[in-house]
């Protein structure tokens, strides 16, 4: 039932139907609907068990998460003395 669930979110531009494009383009299908199936009951979980609402994260979550994460770096770097200075090629 939680698959179909995830089927159903597929057209959508939601973190779950994000989710499962990128677990599908490295490991397939069914491993996609599968660990999106687990996202859904997870969350589901988290409503049942805080009583508070769910609240959209958007598709481009995880994008914004590694942004701040690399912003906080290069500003604990610089408290630390460090400068840094942005490079021209993109590293992996």
């Amino acid at each position: 039932m939680a698959v179909e669930c995830v089927l159903a979110t597929s057209r959508q531009n939601n973190r779950i139907a994000s989710h499962r494009k990128r677990i599908t383009k490295r490991q397939g299908k069914m491993k996609g609907r599968i660990a999106s199936a687990h996202l859904l009951i997870t969350i589901a979980y988290n409503i049942l068990k805080t009583g508070e609402p769910y609240h959209e994260l958007g598709s481009n979550y995880l994008e914004e998460k590694q942004m701040n994460k690399e912003l906080k770096m290069i500003e604990y770097l610089k408290k630390k003395g460090y400068t840094i200075a942005p490079s021209e090629q993109q590293t992996a």
